[in-house]
C-alpha cells in the first residue's frame, strides 16, 4: 500500500529526488555524487563482508528512506553500490550470482516488494553492464518464524536466525550473498550455512548496503567484529 500510495502521489505531486526533494524521480546529481560508495571491509567469522559504507549521516537517511517510506527512486543509486561491494570480492571471476537474503512475509507485505530481492537483481544488472556476468537468484526461504532483530544483541541474533533457512536450489559458479544492512554477520552467516547445507557451493563472500556504525545507534545490536575501512 505504502508503494502505491507513493506512486500515486507522484503522478499528482510530480516525483522528486527523495533525499532532497529537487524535482525528478530519481535521486539528484548533486546527492548521488555526495554519496559515492565507500566500501567497509568487515570480519564475521570465517566470512568475508563488504559493505558499499557505513549505516551513518546521509547513507543511512538514504538507506532508511528506501526501506521505510518507500522511495524506489533510490533503487538506481542504491543498485550502483551494492554493486561496488560486490566487486570487491569477485576476484578475478568472470561471472557471479547474487543470492538476496530472504525477506519475511510481513516485511514484503508491508513494502510492497522484496527490497532486498529487487536490489540483487538490479545490482545484477550494473555489473553486467561493466562486462562481469552478473545474475540473481532466490534459493533461501525462511523455514521458521524469527523475533525482530532490532533490541537482540550479537548471542541472540544468532540463537533467533540459527537453522532459520533453507536452500531451495544451489547456483553454480561463484556466489556472493546480499543483505541491505549488516549488524552482526547472523543473517548473513545463516544464508551461508542453509546454501552449504545442500552440496558445494563457492561463496565468495557477502555484500550489504551498510554496516552498523561502530558505537553508534544506526541500527541496534552490536557491529560486526573487526570494521575496517580499505
Amino acid at each position: 500500500m505504502d508503494r502505491w500510495w507513493q506512486g500515486a502521489a507522484d503522478l499528482v505531486l510530480g516525483a522528486c529526488c527523495p533525499l532532497c526533494e529537487a524535482p525528478g524521480g530519481r535521486v539528484c546529481r548533486r546527492c548521488a555524487a555526495s554519496l559515492p560508495p565507500e566500501p567497509v571491509h568487515v570480519a564475521a567469522g570465517d566470512l568475508e563482508v563488504v559493505a558499499a559504507g557505513v549505516h551513518a549521516g546521509p547513507r543511512r537517511d538514504a538507506v532508511l528512506a528506501w526501506k521505510l517510506r518507500a522511495a524506489s527512486g533510490l533503487d538506481p543509486l542504491l543498485a550502483h553500490h551494492l554493486a561496488a561491494a560486490v566487486l570487491t570480492l569477485v576476484g578475478d571471476a568472470e561471472a557471479v550470482t547474487l543470492v538476496p537474503v530472504p525477506s519475511t512475509r510481513r516485511s514484503r507485505r508491508e513494502r510492497g516488494r522484496d527490497l532486498v530481492a529487487d536490489l540483487a537483481v538490479a545490482a545484477a544488472r550494473d555489473l553486467t553492464g561493466i562486462g562481469l556476468h552478473g545474475s540473481a537468484r532466490r534459493c533461501l526461504r525462511l523455514v521458521r518464524q524469527t523475533a525482530d532483530q532490532h533490541a537482540l544483541g550479537r548471542e541472540e541474533r544468532a540463537l533467533n536466525l540459527a537453522r532459520s533457512m533453507r536452500a531451495t536450489a544451489l547456483p553454480t559458479g561463484p556466489v556472493v550473498v546480499v543483505d541491505d544492512i549488516v549488524t552482526t554477520g547472523s543473517t548473513v552467516r545463516e544464508a551461508v550455512r542453509a546454501l552449504a547445507s545442500r552440496g558445494d557451493v563457492e561463496v565468495l563472500g557477502a555484500a550489504a548496503l551498510v554496516v552498523a556504525e561502530q558505537g553508534g545507534p544506526a541500527v541496534a545490536g552490536h557491529p560486526v567484529d573487526g570494521l575496517r575501512s580499505r
